[in-house]
């Protein structure tokens, strides 16, 4: 009575047969974006040029250690730092002792 066609292998199976293609296509593309994310994520961690973590460093700062590494002569060295302190004062940063400072040394100087 059945037979092979009738209810047997191949009725069975049903959207069986289209659902599983489709789910180990969406997991074969899940299992890449995830690998594509990840490599990328430590290529950005170990990059050489690592300039995102060195946004906090001030200019005079990176001059030194510029000079520390030897990127830098005693002379540029010293151009550079003179250029950018001669910058920030002018930016209004205050390189001069407060006003309480000066009158000290200004009444010991009277005495």
């Amino acid at each position: 009575m059945g037979g092979m066609a009738g209810s047997g292998m191949a009725g069975g199976m049903g959207g069986w047969m289209v659902l599983f293609p489709l789910i180990a296509l969406l997991t074969v593309a899940a299992l890449l974006v995830v690998g594509v994310v990840g490599i990328r994520s430590l290529a950005n961690e170990t990059d050489d040029g690592s300039t995102q973590s060195e946004p906090d460093e001030d200019p005079v700062e990176r001059l030194q250690r510029r000079y520390a590494e030897g990127e830098l002569s005693e002379a540029e060295f010293e151009r550079a730092l003179e250029r950018e302190l001669e910058s920030e004062e002018t930016d209004g940063i205050e390189t001069e002792p407060p006003p309480e400072t000066d009158r000290t040394g200004t009444a010991e100087r009277e005495r």
